[in-house]
């Protein structure tokens, strides 16, 4: 996991490698911490990102901290992921970088 950009209360990180249980464990802490510093967006370009297989339905969810003012945009999630968080408003997902950007910049 990386940090790309960063802002005032918000983050672009681009996470790769396989999601189990131990990067799950670390990925989660890591967002939570970030929250408790004070962030509240965060755009995770997610294509460099598998799910390891025997990833149970609510794993995905669970890495996201339930703070309600926390947003996060999703880029190039892989299906688990973004099949564990549709309908719920704090997630937008992209397709592409390009997309999210254009709304980064919009919020600076």
């Amino acid at each position: 996991m990386r940090v790309l950009a960063e802002a005032p209360f918000r983050l672009w990180m681009a996470v790769s490698g396989t999601l189990g249980a131990t990067t799950g464990r670390q990925l989660r802490q890591r967002l939570h911490d970030q929250v408790e510093d004070g962030h509240r967006e965060f755009f995770l370009d997610l294509q460099e990102l598998r799910c390891a297989d025997g990833l149970s339905e609510g794993e995905p969810r669970a890495l996201f901290p339930k703070d309600p003012a926390a947003r996060f945009h999703l880029i190039g999630a892989p299906d688990h992921i973004r099949e564990s968080v549709t309908g719920d408003p704090r997630f937008t997902l992209y397709a592409d970088p390009e997309s999210a950007w254009c709304q980064w910049v919009k919020g600076t």
